[in-house]
């Protein structure tokens, strides 16, 4: 996945871009975003290169509202080009299942086994 963002040339962003973990929020409806709140102004990027079907193995949407996702998250990323970055790592947060990752040095991570997906349950039909 890569990021596309233009953040401000200020004190505030400074080296930010070299920090691990850098709290931010995912917000997907038919375009995936990230927003920066500890950069002033607030600051949004569009995420390039990504499969809506692989990220909901990683992160469950929600049922309502005009995002299917609105998570708090922490993100790595690898400088490119200018304005474009590789995201190394990603995760979200949720109160039911804690961190779950979405990348993982540069690829998906390995899906979340959420409460919805019973696979080893013997009982369990997936849906068609």
């Amino acid at each position: 996945m890569i990021l596309h963002i233009e953040f401000p040339n200020n004190l505030v962003t400074g080296s930010l871009t070299k920090q691990k973990n850098i709290p931010c929020t995912i917000q997907i409806s038919d375009k995936f975003e990230i927003i920066f709140s500890v950069v002033f102004p607030q600051t949004i990027g569009n995420v390039l290169l990504w499969d809506r079907k692989i990220l909901e193995e990683r992160a469950i949407a929600r049922a309502s509202g005009a995002y299917t996702h609105n998570e708090p998250a922490l993100i790595t990323l690898s400088e490119n080009s200018e304005n474009c970055y590789e995201i190394t790592n990603l995760s979200v947060f949720y109160n039911d299942f804690g961190w779950c990752p979405i990348i993982d040095n540069s690829e998906y991570a390995m899906p979340t086994q959420f409460w919805d997906s019973n696979d080893d349950d013997p009982g369990y039909l997936p849906l068609k």
